[in-house]
Order: C-alpha cells, then sequence, then structure tokens
C-alpha cells in the first residue's frame, strides 16, 4: 500500500539552474508536539481514540465512507453521526488516527481491492479540533496513504508526510486556514553531476541541472553528430556515485541511438568532482557505453 513511484514530470527546458548547489524551499515550524491519546479499540472497519482530558471520537468505514461520533469524558451517549469524507468505493484495511490535546488527525484510503493488496484509489487526511463536531478534510490525488504525520505549534499545525529516497511530500493542515497544496521537496543529486558534458567520441553533450524548488533533477541530452536529437529527463542520484534517469522527452529532431539511453539499461556513474562521467550498462558485469569530460 506504501510503495510509491517516481512518476510525472515537470516541462522542461535547457534552461535554469546548473550550478552544484540546489535552492530549497524549507518549511519552518515550532518543536514537534508528541500525541497523548490512547486507541481504547481497534480493528479493520473501526478505532475508538481517547483524548488526553477523556472525550473519545470513535471512527467508523460504513457503505457511505467514513464517519465519526464523539463523547465526553463522563461517558455519555454518542453524538450522531457525523461524515468524515463520503464515497461508494470500498475501505482499505485500518484507520489511523492521534490526537494532541483536543485536536485529533487521520488518514484512511479507499480502493476496491486494496485489502487484497492493491493500491488506494482515494486517499484522504481529515483534521478535527475543539468541540470535534466538524471536519475537514482533504482528498489529495495520490495512491498512497500518508505514511506519517506530524503536530506541532500547541496543535495548530499538523502534517502529513510522504517520504522515499528521492522526494517528500508534506500536505499541511493549520488551524484557522485549513489544508495547503501538498508540497513536494525533492533530494538533489550530487553535486559532483552537475554541469555540462561531452561525449569523448563527440557523438553528444549532456548539461545535468540540479534541483531547483518544486522540481526534480533533470538532464538535457543533445546529439553532436548525426541526425539530430534533443530533449530532457528527470534524472534521480541512488548514491553520490550513480544516476538513473527517466520520462524522457523528445523537444526536437528524432530519438537516436544514445538519445535517450534505454532507462533499465544503462545509467551514469562519475567516481570525483572532475569525472569523467560514463554512462554504463546494468547488471552484474557492467560495461562502458559512452565516457564524457567535463566541459562547464
Amino acid at each position: 500500500m506504501l510503495g510509491a513511484a517516481v512518476g510525472g514530470c515537470a516541462e522542461q527546458s535547457d534552461k535554469g539552474q546548473s550550478g552544484s548547489s540546489a535552492k530549497h524551499t524549507k518549511s519552518h515550524r515550532g518543536p514537534e508536539d508528541k500525541p497523548d491519546s490512547r486507541v481504547v479499540e481497534a480493528d479493520d472497519d473501526h478505532t475508538v481514540l481517547e483524548l488526553s482530558d477523556g472525550r473519545q471520537v470513535s471512527l467508523r468505514f460504513t457503505r457511505r465512507g467514513l464517519e465519526a461520533q464523539h463523547r465526553d469524558a463522563s461517558g455519555d451517549a454518542w453524538s450522531a453521526r457525523k461524515t468524515v469524507y463520503e464515497t461508494g468505493t470500498n475501505p482499505c484495511g485500518g484507520i489511523r488516527a492521534k490526537a494532541y490535546r483536543d485536536t485529533v488527525w487521520l488518514a484512511v484510503g479507499f480502493g476496491q481491492y486494496c485489502r487484497d493488496g492493491d493500491e488506494p484509489h482515494e486517499v484522504i487526511a481529515a483534521v478535527a479540533t475543539g468541540d470535534l463536531s466538524s471536519w475537514t478534510t482533504d482528498p489529495a490525488k495520490k495512491y498512497t496513504v500518508w505514511p506519517k504525520a506530524r503536530i506541532s505549534d500547541g496543535g495548530t499545525r499538523v502534517d502529513f508526510v510522504d517520504p522515499s529516497w528521492v522526494r517528500t511530500t508534506t500536505l499541511t493542515w493549520r488551524k484557522g486556514s485549513g489544508f495547503a497544496k501538498a508540497a513536494t521537496e525533492y533530494k538533489p543529486i550530487h553535486s559532483w553531476f552537475v554541469g555540462r558534458w561531452r561525449a569523448t567520441d563527440g557523438s553528444q553533450q549532456l548539461t545535468i541541472h540540479q534541483v531547483e524548488p518544486g522540481n526534480w533533477a533533470r538532464m538535457v541530452i543533445e546529439s553532436l553528430t548525426g541526425p539530430r536529437c534533443k530533449g530532457s529527463a528527470i534524472v534521480t542520484g541512488t548514491d553520490q556515485y550513480n544516476l538513473s534517469m527517466n520520462n524522457f522527452k523528445l523537444d526536437q529532431g528524432t530519438r537516436t541511438v544514445n538519445c535517450p539511453p534505454e532507462e533499465l539499461k544503462y545509467r551514469f556513474d562519475v567516481k570525483s568532482s572532475d569525472g569523467p562521467l560514463r554512462l554504463r550498462t546494468i547488471g552484474n558485469h557492467p560495461k562502458t557505453v559512452l565516457t564524457y569530460e567535463r566541459v562547464g
């Protein structure tokens, strides 16, 4: 359920930042607050959460979606059911919910066969605060349930976080303003790769750009001999020595040999700050296909 694929590519160009340092938009928030709630009942379709003041929140999957009820610490009758999210799609297993003081947050997914291992088709994050009579939801267009949530600023901010080895996506809720648009921060590639490279056989030139706010690192490939080929692709670094590319977009001419190299058969590597850069086959016995020298 929590698997994520590298997908989608922002429109590419050969203009932009090509230096060795990347600019990032950082999110400044206060120290993280530790949840102070506890789960008193839980199964695949139902969760009861007890807040620090003794109140309880009941969350339940129904045929109409996800519904919530709450009651006072005195154990009085439950409130009327409130629809948190309405859908006719089957729920995934389990409701993840926590609270800090009077702020309750949850993350769930829905999908026809996700209880059989398929990814959800609908993912929501939701927050209730104060008297818990109303919920704010953000149905995200994503296919993994938010795996982490962090609360800060005394319970007035919740960050739903989905990290991976190449990027971190954060959906932020703030008291008074609700959910903001989800923001994605991409992991920079190693500075050794960034710059302009020319193949030693004179066949092509590469320009590798560092990540920019909200965008992947990218590579522009341009042929120097033979048929015209120019295009760009996303690049991601598995470590400081290796670089993979995907989502190539042809801008000019036609695709030619190594413009682009086949994504699943080749990767780039570099061993020092001044190169050389090499295009290598992937496998137990990798071979060098092209060697590049730094030209800028």
